[in-house]
């Protein structure tokens, strides 16, 4: 295993305050239908007796169709009450032995779960997390559970809990979080190379493009002819297609005469997403059912990744750019030799 795919064992795809705090549809939506729940100090108090305030949420999962079960490392008798809540609709798993995996398989294989379709949701890092992510779940971290009327001991682990995360997180885990947020989730030399096929088979819905070296050279103030038919081809497979650029709006103004359901947003501000988060709402499109196409790690790539989109890197049309372009490109060509030291480059298949 690379360096990397070690140091990011312990980081949660997502964290939360509690387990009351995560947003379940979003998840359902994305097609996750086992949730995986830890027990001391995310569903009770440390060996304390499950936390009531969490019944409501089990039982509207439970109502939704989806699978709960419980994973601990406790034993059998300190959970075994929740059955008495639930009956067997909820599903006791003790003596787990996370962060080892061979017990959470078993699980998954009882449930007739995808590890690519189940949450885990726990409190701690080096258990819970590494667990999911060594199998290939989702992984959210939560605060440790702990209430007003706990002894001290209990508050004071729940505080070394988060302590050892925080300074993982500010010691290690930045660094290889910002490698994710710049990797590409696929590689291409240039955009005709995309299999868009293959993407609506998948389910996404909208195609964002950079325009700036990705449709055309840096500071064209409009689309070839080729280029348009190419945009017209993505729309006839059923897709909606936008082009964002921090480009000025003078000099794309005419792109939108040329192109019919297109819409052009300048002067977007990336890698920063929030211009193209207000956008997609617009459109009443979820940012996981949406591909972003860039030439850029520090602005495109990023910015669909903190949108959670699909994004896909491609080569600059020129070498012409930006004067701060060029600079970042050194850092890039940097960021580009780790991503492929610890990863091989993907493309899907044309």
């Amino acid at each position: 295993m690379k360096i990397l795919d070690i140091l990011r064992l312990p980081l949660p795809k997502e964290r939360a305050k509690s387990v009351r705090d995560i947003d379940y549809d979003k998840l359902i939506n994305k097609g996750y239908n086992t949730f995986l729940f830890d027990y001391d100090n995310t569903i009770a108090v440390w060996r304390s007796t499950f936390d009531m305030r969490n019944e409501s949420l089990f039982n509207s999962l439970l109502n939704k169709g989806v699978k709960v079960a419980v994973v601990t490392n406790a034993p059998a008798n300190r959970v075994q009450h929740i059955t008495k809540i639930f009956g067997h609709k909820v599903k006791i798993y003790h003596s787990m032995k996370k962060p080892g995996t061979k017990e959470m398989q078993r699980v998954l294989k009882e449930l007739r779960s995808a590890p690519e379709k189940t949450v885990i949701i726990g409190d701690l890092f080096l258990t819970d997390v590494i667990a999911g992510n060594r199998i290939g779940m989702y992984t959210i971290l939560v605060r440790p559970a702990i209430n007003k009327n706990a002894a001290l001991y209990k508050k004071i682990a729940a505080f070394l809990t988060m302590a050892s995360y925080v300074t993982f997180f500010y010691t290690v885990g930045w660094f290889v979080r910002t490698i994710d947020l710049l990797t590409p989730h696929v590689f291409h030399k240039r955009v005709e190379d995309i299999n868009f096929e293959q993407l609506k088979d998948a389910g996404y819905e909208l195609v964002v493009f950079d325009f700036d070296n990705t449709l055309q050279p840096w500071n064209s103030n409009s689309l070839s002819h080729e280029r348009e038919l190419f945009i017209k081809r993505i729309q006839l497979l059923g897709f909606k297609v936008v082009i964002v650029s921090n480009g000025s709006k003078r000099r794309l103004k005419d792109i939108s005469q040329s192109l019919s359901g297109v819409k052009i947003l300048p002067e977007a501000r990336k890698p920063y997403p929030g211009k193209v988060r207000r956008l997609l709402k617009s459109l009443d499109i979820l940012p996981h059912k949406t591909v972003v196409v860039g030439d850029q790690l520090f602005t495109d790539v990023l910015m669909g990744n903190l949108l959670g989109a699909f994004t896909i890197k491609v080569v600059p049309l020129s070498n012409k750019e930006f004067f701060w372009t060029r600079i970042m490109r050194k850092l890039e060509a940097v960021v580009l030799k780790i991503i492929e030291s610890s990863a091989e480059l993907k493309e899907i298949d044309k």
